[in-house]
């Protein structure tokens, strides 16, 4: 009888146990978006994946800010994981944001996967086309040097942009800005109208900007589509100034048309750039009225290792310039290959290098200089 009593009483201990459990982890998927309930969770491994819909966040052209943060956040108390927006449009703003330079703020090891380029836009809120603020950045970029803040991070298959071109446009805040960060993927996404850039790579490490499409017809002064440069004074907004300098950066197989004064812009405010690999990129300057430069760098910085190969640029202005890589008398050029570029249409130089001091290690330099019929200037190298 007393046997019969224990087990009895161990089988009540073991059920109120496992309940417990289940109730626990119940309300670790229970996460606030307005209606009370929970989101809707899949599991693949160890990888959670939710709908950005069941956050509240259903793309329907209104402020999806707080929404959209929310699902982030318990993304990160999970440990990671992707974020999927469906179809719309999804508006961001700064006056529902948590942090007050940035609209959008992006925890470690998480993906934010759209449902394609024009299928799921990403815009900020008309109301705030002239206030400063970045749309989406790693979070932890104004707080944690060198490489530490959030990274291991995939943003991909949506567009972004700051909405229609302005004569009055914003002076800081990019569309998506990397600060600190280690290990990042951009890709298949789509990048419209920016007043400042698309992609703002600063102190970051093994970042990846591949399969793109940038479409800028903003005319604004230093609006580089991709920004490359170090965590300095001119960096991203509100960036944590430890000086670390930006290491292994792949733009790849990119198609961008834009009005910019430089569209990729590989070293800027006094930064060392190291490992750079340029390759497949289709760009047009589209500015028929001022010069562009379509690939270059500021001449207060360093290029360590770069490779620079297969992309076909088209310019359309006298003053424009293909690639351009000049130093001051305190900085090099070392390491650097140009192959296999294909550069066409209207412009003062194809191709300019010089350097102040003694850089080394130049390779894959072919120059073969064609005029044909329409006297468009054709250099392959």
């Amino acid at each position: 009888m007393m046997r019969t009593k224990l087990s009895m009483f161990f089988l009540m201990v073991v059920c109120i146990f496992t309940l417990g459990i289940s109730f626990a982890s119940a309300s670790d998927f229970s996460i606030s978006n307005g209606s009370g309930a929970e989101p809707e969770i899949l599991h693949k491994g160890r990888s959670v994946v939710v709908k950005a819909a069941k956050f509240g966040a259903t793309g329907n052209s209104t402020d999806q800010t707080q929404a959209l943060q929310s699902a982030l956040n318990y993304l990160e108390r999970v440990g990671g994981g992707k974020l999927v927006l469906g179809k719309g449009t999804f508006l961001l703003s700064l006056a529902k944001s948590v942090h007050d330079k940035a609209c959008l703020i992006i925890p470690a090891g998480v993906t934010i996967e759209g449902s394609g380029m024009g299928v799921t836009v990403i815009k900020r809120l008309s109301s705030e086309r002239r206030q400063n603020g970045i749309l989406l950045v790693n979070k932890g970029y104004d707080t944690k040097g060198e490489y530490k803040a959030a990274g291991n991070i995939t943003l991909r298959n949506f567009t972004i942009t700051d909405g229609g071109v302005t004569s009055k446009p914003r002076a800081y805040g990019d569309l998506i800005a990397l600060g600190h960060a280690d290990n990042v993927l951009v890709e298949r996404v789509q990048s419209l109208n920016h007043d400042q850039h698309f992609v703002d790579i600063c102190g970051s490490r093994n970042v990846t900007v591949r399969d793109s499409i940038g479409n800028n017809l903003q005319d604004t002064y230093g609006t580089a589509t991709i920004q490359v440069d170090r965590a300095k004074n001119l960096g991203i907004w509100g960036l944590l100034l430890d000086g670390t300098n930006p290491q292994n950066v792949t733009i790849k197989n990119n198609e961008i048309t834009s009005m910019s004064e430089m569209v990729l812009q590989l070293g800027h405010d006094q930064s060392t750039v190291e490992n750079l690999n340029l390759e497949g990129n289709v760009i047009t300057g589209a500015n028929t009225a001022k010069g562009q430069i379509a690939i270059g760098k500021d001449v207060d910085t360093s290029i360590l290792t770069a490779n620079i190969k297969n992309n076909q640029i088209k310019l359309n202005n006298a003053d424009s310039i293909g690639i351009n890589l000049v130093t001051d008398t305190t900085n090099r050029l070392d390491n650097v290959s140009i192959s296999d570029n294909v550069i066409t249409g209207k412009m003062r130089t194809a191709t300019f290098i010089d350097s102040a001091v003694a850089s080394t290690g130049f390779g894959d330099a072919l120059y073969a200089l064609y005029v044909d019929l329409s006297s468009v200037m054709r250099v392959l190298y």
